[in-house]
């Protein structure tokens, strides 16, 4: 296990995240199988096959690690964040101690490009590789505007994890960021808030095209090419480019690797989508 990489779902992220691995194999040029380790709570062995089925033969290997999520059931989430997110904080206990680093991906990406650089990141004495939340966000380098968060150096967004296992254990990151859940358990950015505050200054920046979030449904991934083409697309808000109804401008960017899937759109998916489209579009003219 040189490379691993780490997911987590519910069954209804179950199409998302058999879109993520299949762009994150298509991507990779390594020349070897990929391990993915998914997180996962209530999955059925029929989904599990169907998502494993939507990976080209001989591209990776799937170990679904079965979880209890109800000991997060006190804390929050954002009404689309399911609370599998907060299964993150177990992938110290899935791995053994020979392994040193993981990498962490939250389900609602696209992978663009070869993970291999970004795996030889080094990330030192940090516990983990992040990227930036970015100046747009609503949580502001070292202040905030929400309340009850504490100041912070920096705010990174958790969607991409590069995790210093070693770092992360000995530094129980874990814990203490469960033990920041029970004294909030109301923090607006829930685990992501959790981990910024346990890993402040602690933590290592990535490149922001490892965790790419700038076009907030303004820009076309499409239309990015060259250096401006991102690595990791990240759709990390409530728009999300599966939902019809939302009418993204990157619905047919994500389509074309959910296509490729075995959750690829059936006609009457498409029509559905149509009529889902045609819907928001009369309520928002109202």
């Amino acid at each position: 296990m040189k490379h691993p990489v780490v997911l987590a779902c519910d069954e209804r992220y179950a199409m998302p995240l058999a879109t993520t691995l299949r762009s994150i194999t298509e991507a990779n040029r390594s020349g070897r199988p990929l391990e993915f380790h998914v997180l996962c709570n209530g999955v059925p062995e029929k989904v599990r096959k169907k998502v494993f089925d939507s990976l080209p033969r001989g591209s990776a290997s799937i170990r679904w690690v079965e979880v209890d999520l109800g000991q997060f059931r006190r804390f929050s989430t954002i009404r689309y964040i399911s609370k599998a997110t907060y299964a993150r904080f177990l992938i110290s206990d899935i791995f053994p101690d020979t392994i040193s680093k993981v990498l962490y991906l939250d389900a609602d990406v696209v992978v663009l490009d070869d993970l291999g650089p970004l795996w030889a990141t080094d990330l030192e004495q940090a516990v983990v590789g992040a990227v930036l939340n970015g100046p747009n966000s609503d949580v502001n380098d070292g202040a905030s505007s929400l309340n009850g968060l504490p100041q912070v150096q920096e705010y990174f967004n958790a969607g991409v994890l590069l995790i210093n296992l070693y770092q992360w254990r000995k530094e129980r990151v874990s814990e203490k960021a469960l033990e920041y859940l029970r004294l909030n358990p109301s923090s607006p950015y829930s685990d992501q808030d959790a981990l910024n505050i346990v890993c402040d200054g602690r933590w290592k920046k990535l490149h922001p095209r490892w965790n790419f979030m700038e076009f907030r449904e303004k820009k076309k991934i499409s239309d990015l090419t060259g250096e401006l083409r991102p690595g990791i697309v990240h759709f990390a808000t409530s728009q999300k480019p599966w939902n019809a109804s939302v009418r993204s401008l990157n619905a047919s960017f994500y389509d074309s690797f959910r296509s490729r899937t075995c959750f690829a759109r059936t006609p009457s998916d498409k029509l559905w989508d149509m009529l889902k489209s045609g819907r928001s579009l009369i309520k928002s003219a109202l």
